[in-house]
């Protein structure tokens, strides 16, 4: 029996150098979380998967916390979905038990960052670009939702563009490093934010 598992493969892990680009026939092995269905998140990258879920931590809520931005963050449960020849790393504010059913991303992640047992092995049957747009806040930050478009990979793509623009005013320290880069600050940021790929899994049921 087969499944196929859509999964974004982040640009920073690929030019980090933990994987390669990704291509049609590859076999390909990688660490895997899972998130919840968001509205700004793409259709295409959706999974609807059933999975037994394994609570981590003894099953305790985590802390809130607060970002650099002031919002804050609520405690979450850290958890395992087990799935057909599959396993991913789940941080929910909900706590799950039994089978579940859930609609949601499933993203490749640096190994030894999450559990390690969180992984998916198959074989690539298809790419596409994804390609992020977000629009800044009043004070010029990209910290909201965003938009996805997908599409071919560039011929002979290895890299992504990243859409960023030299800081204006330029701080005064930075002159003798060159002027630092960062999203638009009055405008539309579009960058390659990674790959979607198609993972064929063979399951043993």
């Amino acid at each position: 029996m087969v499944t196929t598992l859509r999964i974004i493969v982040p640009e920073d892990l690929i030019m980090d150098g933990t994987i390669d680009i990704p291509q049609v026939g590859d076999h390909v092995d990688y660490a895997l979380q899972f998130y919840r269905a968001e509205p700004w998140i793409h259709p295409e990258t959706s999974n609807d998967v059933v999975a037994l879920v394994e609570p981590l931590n003894e099953g305790r809520l985590s802390v809130e916390w607060t970002d650099p931005y002031g919002r804050v963050h609520p405690g979450t449960y850290s958890l395992l979905l087990h799935g057909d020849d599959w396993t991913a790393y789940f941080l929910s504010r909900h706590l799950y038990e039994g089978t579940v059913h859930l609609v949601g991303s499933f993203e490749a992640d640096w190994p030894g960052v999450i559990p390690s047992d969180a992984r998916v092995a198959g074989t690539v049957t298809r790419c596409q670009l994804i390609t992020r747009t977000s629009s800044p806040d009043a004070e010029g930050r990209h910290t909201e939702g965003w938009t996805d478009s997908l599409g071919p990979l560039r011929d002979g793509q290895t890299g992504f563009l990243d859409g960023l623009v030299p800081m204006v005013p330029m701080p005064p320290d930075a002159r003798e490093w060159g002027s630092p880069m960062v999203p638009p600050p009055d405008g539309p940021w579009i960058r390659e934010a990674g790959i979607l790929v198609d993972l064929e899994v063979a399951t043993s049921q």
